[in-house]
Parts: structure tokens; sequence; C-alpha cells
């Protein structure tokens, strides 16, 4: 009995020192500021979260607080795409293509469809590559305004073989994760789903792609997109890579350290669903942008953006799921980019 009360006695004083220790080095590195990346690690993805700002607000000066997301911020507000058609001449053979896709290090899942593996010292993701960007479209959920769908489930309804998660959306006032209500603009087919009005005044970051497959990122209105042959389209923001030139100047990209999703184009026409996985210790924990913008450079897009990140981060092909959603399941979500199957 002596024997286990001095085991009891000398763990409770260990786990009060571990408790007080970590509490310390909280102190000291994140609000005091004694490792400034770190700090801007914590700051960053606390405010970019729905309901966990208090973790940054609770402990940080607000001057401190916007100073970092200042100085860490992507102004992409200048950048429009201009590209008006691929350079599909320049791909070679179709044997030629597989081998160059190998080379690069992707893996061929089926014809036109490729995967690769990317990571770093924290986190682990995944480049899809689609060859032929006809097949790559948007869909909505079939229940627009009152609740969202999984990818899995816009995917199977749509009969097609891929897909990942889209642009942003509301939870409406309980946030109870219906996704049920578009945050921006949605063409699904070239026909307007959101907003009703198409002549609305309202500009936004768009993430479109036209009736010749060119991904078409652009501060615009929906009257512009209709005006101008875009048959899919979804906002979020900030564009990563506009004709070949990173927005991420300074810093991390202010976003915090979370799982992420985007989506790029090659000028040859090869889209690529991006995802990286996060909060998962042991596993992932997650990027910021400045990582995003790397791998769609890496991956030679010419132009890309990031879509919604989150627990919505998930790549979908045929009838699995490619990466590991941050919640263990997928989550309700309001569009996502599909690739349809080749007709036979």
């Amino acid at each position: 009995m002596r024997n286990l009360k001095s085991f009891v006695k000398i763990l409770f004083t260990a786990i009060v020192s571990f408790v007080v220790l970590s509490i310390f080095a909280f102190y000291i590195l994140i609000v005091w500021g004694a490792s400034p990346k770190l700090q801007t690690m914590w700051v960053c993805t606390a405010m970019k979260t729905m309901n966990h700002k208090y973790l940054a607000t609770l402990f940080i000066p607000e001057d401190t607080i916007e100073k970092i997301l200042e100085e860490n911020a992507v102004d992409d507000s200048e950048y429009n795409s201009t590209r008006e058609e691929l350079d599909v001449h320049e791909k070679e053979n179709a044997e030629n293509q597989v081998d160059l896709y190998v080379s690069e290090g992707y893996t061929e899942l089926e014809n036109g469809i490729y995967l690769k593996e990317v990571s770093g010292s924290t986190w682990k993701g995944y480049v899809m590559l689609v060859s032929d960007p006809l097949r790559v479209k948007l869909v909505d959920t079939a229940y627009q305004f009152e609740k969202g769908q999984t990818v899995k489930s816009m995917v199977t309804h749509s009969d097609a073989i891929a897909g990942i998660n889209g642009g942003g959306f509301t939870d409406g006032i309980n946030y109870d994760s219906n996704g049920g209500s578009p945050a921006g603009l949605i063409i699904e087919d070239g026909n307007l789903v959101f907003p009703v009005d198409k002549n609305s005044a309202t500009e936004y970051n768009m993430i479109g792609i036209n009736k010749k497959g060119v991904l078409v990122l652009r501060h615009c209105t929906a009257k512009w997109a209709l005006e101008n042959d875009i048959v899919s389209a979804v906002s979020f923001s900030p564009f990563i890579v506009v004709n070949g030139e990173g927005t991420v100047k300074n810093g991390s990209g202010g976003w915090g350290i979370a799982p992420r999703s985007a989506i790029g184009q090659r000028a040859t026409g090869e889209f690529l669903f991006i995802v990286i996985d996060g909060r998962q210790v042991g596993w992932s924990i997650g990027c910021d942008l400045d990582v995003l913008q790397k791998v769609l450079l890496d991956e030679k897009a010419e132009n890309g953006a990031m879509l919604d990140g989150g627990s919505s981060t998930v790549l979908f092909y045929n009838g699995d799921y490619v990466n590991r959603p941050s919640l263990g399941h997928e989550r309700l979500i309001n569009n996502c980019f599909i690739v349809t199957k080749i007709s036979e």
C-alpha cells in the first residue's frame, strides 16, 4: 500500500509539473512571442477558424494579432488569369504523355487519371492529375439552400469517377454543419445557381472553368462569368498562382496550419486536384498557403486557387477516399469538382 501511495504521489507530481511547464512554455513562446514562428502559426490558425478565435484573442494583444495577420496576408485583388486557349498542341502522343507523368512521380490509376503523394516534414498530401480538362466540372448539392451532401454522395449521384471538395458555404445561424447555403458564386453546367439575380453588382473571387476547359481565376460579377462562357464556377480565396506567379509574397499566407485543398491547371490543360491532410498528429498536421503555393508551382500549375479546407478537405476516387479527412469521416458541403467517366 505504501508503494502504491508513493507511486500515485510521484505520478501526480509529474503530471502537475508537466502542466505547469507546458503553460509556462506556451506563455514564453507564443503569448510573449519568444518564438515568432510559433506565435504566427498559432494566431493565423486560430483566427481563421469559425468558432475558436478565442484561442488567440484570449491571450494575445489585439494589436499584435492585427500586425501578424497583416504581415502574412495574401492580396490577390489585382490578379486575374489571362489564358484563353490551352497549349494542347504541345502535348505529345498518349503513350509519351503517360511516360512523362510517370517520370514526374505519378501513378496511373486509369486512362487519363494519375496520382502522386507529396509530403513535407509535418504534412502529407496527394495530387491527382486529370489529363483531359473537359472531364472536370462542378456539381452542387441536390438539396441546394436546404442541406449539403458529401463529396462521395455528389460523385456517386453524378455517375462520376472522382471528386474534390469545392468552394465556400455557410452552415446557418446554428452552425449545424449542414452545408446547405452557398457563400458566393455557383455556376453548374452553364446555369447560374447563386446569386439568384444574374445582374447583381457583387464581385466574386471566381474559380471558374470555361467551355474550352480553361481554368479562369478572376474577380468578376456573375454576369461577366455567364457572358464569357463560364460553365462551372465557385467562389473562394485567395488565388495562389496566377499566370505562373505565386501570390504568397510575404510570410506564410496568413491562414494558419490546417487541412488544405486546391485546384490548379497546367498551360497544357491538365487539371490538378491537391489535398493536404491535417489535424492528425503522427500523420499530418496540415499546412499554410506558402506550402500550397509551392506544391502548385512544383506541379507546373500556371493557375491555381485554394478551395475550402479544414474538415471539408476530401479527395475521392472510384468509391474510396484518397486522403484521410480530419474528422475521420466526411462532412456535408455545398459543392465539389468532379471528374466524369470516359464515355464508352
